[in-house]
C-alpha cells in the first residue's frame, strides 16, 4: 500500500504520514491501559514502519548512483543492525530498573525529532541517479511517469523481483530465529548454571558476537558488490549466491561448538546474591573465563563472525539488485513486495516456531534445521536471479532512453506551443488598440510574460533555438508597447497644450493604425501551423498501421502520440476561438479565419474520438491475448525479431506457431482484427484537408 502511492504521489508526503503513524503508535503503546489498547496501537506504528522502508529504499536509489548503491545499503543495514543490539541491549540491562514501557516513550522522543528533520531534507526527483535520465536531469526536467494498477502484476511477473521475493521469504527465517532464539537457547540449555542476575546478560552478549560479523560483512560485502557491479552487471547477485553457498558450514560449525557451561569450571565465586553494583564486573568475568574453560567458544566467536558476515552478503547487495531492475516509478512497490515477503516469512517463522521446537524437542534443532533448509533455497534463488539481472537491466534502459527522448521533444513542443500563444495575443492587441487599451496592453503584458519565461526555459536548458526566438520577440513587442505609451502621452500633452480634439484625434488614430499595420506585418501565429500539427497526427496514425506489420507494441505508441498531438491541436484552437469570440463585431476575414478554426476544431474532436476508439480496440485486442495466455512480453519479443529481421509479422506467425494452433489461431485474429480496426479508422480519414 504505502510503496505504491510513494511511486504514485509526493513521495515526502508519504514519508511524513507514515512517521507520524508509526510515532502515534509508538507513544499509544507506551500508555497502553489494556491488551485490547496494546495491540491497536502495535498495529499503528507497524502500518507506520511499513511506509518508511519501502519508501526509504525508493528516495535513497534516485540519489544514489547504481555503481555505489550496495554500499549506501550495507551503511543502512549496519545501522539497522546496531539499532535492534542497542534496543536489545537495552531491554536487558535496562529492563529490571524501567518499566517496560520505557523503550517506546525513548522512540516516540527519536521518531518526532525525524519528523521534524524531514522537512528541512530535499528529496531528489525520481530517477535522479538513472544514467539514462540524466539528460532530463541536467535540464531541470521532471520524470513524470508513474506507477499503476495495471503495473503491479508486471513488477511480480520480472524474473529478478519474482527469484528475490521468494528468496526473501526464506533467507529471513534462519535470521529471525537466530535473533529471536539465541539468547533463550543459551540462557535455557547452556548457561542455566551461570546465576540469574548476570544469565540474561551474559546470554545476550554471546549471541551478539553473532551480530559483530552482520556488521563486517556489510561493510566488506557492500563495497566488493559495487566493484563488482562495474565489472558485470550480474556480480551482486553472484556475489550473493556464494556469500550465501559458504555460510552454510560456517553456521553448522557455530552450532555444534557450543557447550553447556558448569560454573564450578569457571575460576569465579559468585556472591549470592551478587550485589547490583557488581553486575557489569561478574559479566565481564564469567564472559571471559568460559574462554578460559571452554575454548570451544572461541571456535564459536570466530565462526559466528564468520557466518554471519557471509550472510550479510545477499542483504548488503539485494536492495541494490532490485533497484538495478525496477523502473523508477516501481521502485517503492518493488520494495514493499520483498519487504511483505520478509515480513510474512518472519511471521509464519515465529507463528509455528514454538510447535517445531515441541516436534524438534529443543531450540538448538529448530535453528539448525531452518540453517541447513532454508539457507540453501535462497542461494538458488539468488543464483537464478544472477540469469535473468542482466535482461531485466536492459529492459529498463531501453524504456528509459525512450521515455527520456520522449520526454525532451514533449518539453521543446509544449515551449513552441507557449510561444505561439504569445505571437497570438500580440496579433489579437491589434484589434483593441483603438477601442480598449487597457485590454490591448493585458494581452501585450500577457506575451511578453510567456516570452520571458521561455527565454529564461531556453537560457536554463541550453534550447538556444527557443532562447534566441524568444528573446527577439520580446524585444519587440516591448518596443511596440513604448511605441503606444509614446503616442498616447504626446497625445495627452497635446490636448493639454492646444485643447484641439479634432485635429488630435485624427493625430491619435492615424498613429495608432501605424502601429496595428506594424503589429499585422509582424510574425504570425499561422493557422497552417496548427492544420500541419494536425496532419501530423494523422501521419502517425500511417506510421502506427505500418508499425504493426512489424511490430505490434510500437504500432500502439504511435496511436498514444496521436492522440497527444490532437489534445494539443485542439487545446490550440479553443484557446484562440475564444479570444475572437471576446470581440463585439468581426471583420471579413477575422470571419473567414473564424469558420476555418472552427472548421478544424470539428475535425480534430471527431478525429481524437476516433483515434481514442483505435486505441481501445486494439487494447482489448491485447487483453483478450492475455486471457488466452500470450503475454505482452512475448508479443514484444516476436515483434523485435521481426523488425530485426526485416520479414512480415503475419508469416512469422504462420511459421513459428505452425504446431501451436491455438496460439497461432489467437494471433491471427488479433492481427486479422487490428487490420480490421484499421480499415475502420480510415473512414474518419480527412481525404480534403487543406492548409489555409
Amino acid at each position: 500500500f504505502w510503496g505504491y502511492w510513494a511511486d504514485r504521489i509526493d513521495r515526502s508526503k508519504v514519508l511524513v504520514v507514515g512517521a507520524l503513524s508509526w510515532t502515534v503508535g509508538m507513544l499509544l503503546t507506551a500508555y497502553s491501559p489494556s491488551y485490547t489498547w496494546l495491540v491497536i496501537s502495535r498495529a499503528i506504528s507497524g502500518a507506520g514502519l511499513g511506509s518508511v522502508l519501502p519508501v526509504g529504499y525508493s528516495i535513497i536509489g534516485d540519489a544514489i548512483p547504481a555503481e555505489e548503491r550496495s554500499g549506501w545499503f550495507g551503511t543502512l543495514a549496519i545501522l539497522s543492525s546496531l539499532s535492534n543490539g542497542i534496543g536489545q541491549g537495552l531491554s536487558s540491562f535496562l529492563g529490571p530498573i524501567f518499566t517496560w514501557r520505557f523503550p517506546f516513550i525513548l522512540l516516540s522522543v527519536i521518531s518526532i525529532a525525524v519528523i521534524i528533520a524531514l522537512f528541512f531534507i530535499k528529496i531528489p526527483q525520481r530517477g535522479a541517479s538513472e544514467d539514462e535520465l540524466l539528460d532530463l536531469i541536467e535540464l531541470d526536467l521532471e520524470y513524470s511517469y508513474r506507477i499503476s494498477k495495471e503495473e503491479l502484476t508486471k513488477i511480480l511477473k520480472k524474473k529478478t523481483n519474482l527469484y528475490l521475493i521468494i528468496q526473501g521469504f526464506f533467507s529471513i527465517i534462519p535470521g529471525t530465529v537466530l535473533v529471536f532464539f539465541t539468547t533463550s537457547m543459551l540462557m535455557l540449555n547452556y548457561f542455566e548454571n551461570i546465576p540469574s542476575e548476570i544469565r540474561l546478560q551474559t546470554s545476550t552478549i554471546f549471541a551478539g558476537m553473532i551480530g559483530i560479523g552482520y556488521i563486517l560483512g556489510n561493510v566488506i560485502f557492500s563495497r566488493l558488490g559495487d566493484i563488482l557491479f562495474q565489472r558485470n552487471k550480474k556480480n551482486r547477485a553472484r556475489l550473493a549466491t556464494f556469500c550465501l553457498i559458504l555460510s552454510i558450514p560456517f553456521a553448522i560449525i557455530l552450532l555444534i561448538s557450543l557447550r553447556p557451561i558448569d560454573v564450578n569450571e569457571l575460576n569465579i565465586i559468585y556472591p549470592n546474591p551478587i550485589p547490583p553494583d557488581n553486575l557489569f564486573i561478574y559479566i565481564l568475568r564469567t564472559i571471559a573465563e568460559i574462554f578460559v574453560a571452554y575454548p570451544t567458544y572461541i571456535v564459536f566467536f570466530i565462526f559466528a563472525i564468520f557466518a554471519s558476515m557471509l550472510a550479510a552478503g545477499p542483504g548488503a547487495n539485494r536492495s541494490a539488485v532490485m533497484l538495478d531492475v525496477n523502473m523508477p516509478e516501481h521502485k517503492g512497490t518493488a520494495a514493499s513486495f520483498f519487504k511483505l515477503s520478509e515480513q510474512v516469512g518472519k511471521g509464519v517463522t515465529l507463528l509455528i516456531s514454538f510447535t517445531l521446537i515441541s516436534i524438534l524437542g529443543t531450540i538448538y534443532n529448530m535453528i539448525f534445521l531452518t540453517v541447513i533448509i532454508c539457507f540453501p533455497i535462497a542461494a538458488i534463488l539468488w543464483l537464478l536471479a544472477s540469469k535473468s539481472i542482466e535482461n531485466d537491466m536492459n529492459y529498463k534502459a531501453k524504456i528509459l532512453q525512450e521515455r527520456k527522448q520522449i520526454s525532451l521533444i514533449d518539453y521543446i513542443f509544449e515551449l513552441e506551443i507557449q510561444l505561439d500563444r504569445a505571437i497570438q495575443k500580440v496579433q489579437d492587441s491589434k484589434y483593441y488598440i483603438r477601442t480598449d487599451i487597457n485590454k490591448f496592453y493585458k494581452l501585450l503584458d500577457d506575451a511578453l510574460r510567456i516570452f520571458k519565461f521561455c527565454e529564461r526555459e531556453g537560457v536554463s536548458r541550453s534550447i538556444t533555438n527557443i532562447e534566441k526566438k524568444a528573446h527577439i520577440m520580446y524585444l519587440r513587442v516591448l518596443l511596440i508597447r513604448q511605441e503606444v505609451l509614446r503616442v498616447y502621452d504626446d497625445y495627452k500633452t497635446q490636448k493639454l497644450i492646444f485643447k484641439e480634439e479634432g485635429n488630435l484625434e485624427k493625430d491619435l488614430a492615424s498613429d495608432l493604425r501605424e502601429v496595428s499595420i506594424r503589429i499585422s506585418e509582424w510574425q504570425k501565429s499561422t493557422f497552417g501551423e496548427i492544420q500541419t500539427y494536425y496532419d501530423d497526427a494523422y501521419i502517425k496514425i500511417v506510421e502506427a498501421r505500418l508499425s504493426f506489420k512489424k511490430h505490434l507494441i510500437k504500432g500502439l505508441s504511435k496511436i498514444y502520440s496521436a492522440i497527444k498531438i490532437n489534445e494539443r491541436v485542439k487545446y490550440l484552437l479553443n484557446e484562440r476561438l475564444e479570444i475572437i469570440e471576446e470581440k463585439p463585431e468581426l471583420s471579413e476575414d477575422e470571419t473567414i479565419v473564424r469558420d476555418k478554426e472552427q472548421e478544424l476544431l470539428e475535425k480534430c474532436t471527431n478525429s481524437l474520438k476516433a483515434t481514442i476508439k483505435l486505441k481501445d480496440e486494439i487494447e482489448s485486442a491485447f487483453r483478450k491475448l492475455k486471457e488466452k495466455g500470450i503475454q505482452t512480453e512475448d508479443l514484444t519479443k516476436i515483434s523485435d525479431l521481426t523488425q530485426e529481421y526485416d520479414v512480415d509479422l503475419y508469416s512469422v506467425i504462420v511459421d513459428t506457431f505452425g504446431g501451436d494452433i491455438k496460439t497461432k489461431n489467437a494471433l491471427i485474429e488479433t492481427y486479422e482484427k487490428i487490420e480490421g480496426t484499421f480499415n475502420e479508422y480510415e473512414k474518419w480519414k480527412e481525404v480534403d484537408f487543406k492548409v489555409f
